[in-house]
């Protein structure tokens, strides 16, 4: 009697896992396993939009929200079950929106909150900053989250713009003394 073992390999054409932010639309992504015409493909999506589905390839659209996602792919081939591959797709929190703007700040030499400086986790992130008046003359910019002291400067309302790859975020601030 003999014995015929078939072994049937699905390996993914990509690493194990990708992980994503969801700070800017994520692009389709385009999966392919090895092909044979002797196979039938089936595949398995957790969350997201298939977008195309034709034998050995899929594309998906994966959804911004947070959370882990599954793909996975499983063959037939002469009515024999084959393998499974599995890939997962990570989508964490966007850290660019984790970013505290104070509204005001009193550089009067009390050695309290003399100094405006954007905090949060992203903050060492910021890529160019500048401050304005309220006439729109600049006053104040840097290529990083550099600390403002406000020297040479009135009391008054002023206007921070901030650049975080392809973010802007613009905020007011008080100037008291």
């Amino acid at each position: 009697m003999r014995l015929w073992v078939f072994i049937l390999l699905l390996p993914f054409n990509l690493l194990a896992q990708e992980t994503y932010d969801n700070c800017f639309d994520i692009p389709q992504r385009t999966y392919q396993v090895d092909y044979s015409a002797s196979k039938e493909y089936y595949w398995w999506v957790s969350a997201g939009d298939i977008v195309i589905s034709n034998n050995n390839t899929l594309v998906v659209q994966w959804p911004d929200s947070i959370g882990t996602y599954t793909i996975s792919v499983s063959t037939t081939s002469f009515g024999c079950l084959g393998d499974t591959s599995r890939h997962t797709v990570t989508i964490k929190d966007c850290e660019y929106i984790q970013l505290f703007f104070p509204n005001s700040f009193t550089p009067n030499g009390d050695n309290h909150n003399e100094v405006y400086q954007i905090k949060g986790k992203a903050s060492y992130r910021i890529i160019y900053m500048s401050i304005y008046n309220r006439w729109g003359e600049r006053v104040f910019e840097a290529d990083s989250n550099l600390p403002w002291d406000g020297k040479n400067c009135q009391v008054g309302l002023y206007t921070i713009n901030v650049l975080l790859k392809n973010q802007r975020f613009t905020r007011s601030i008080l100037l008291v003394r």
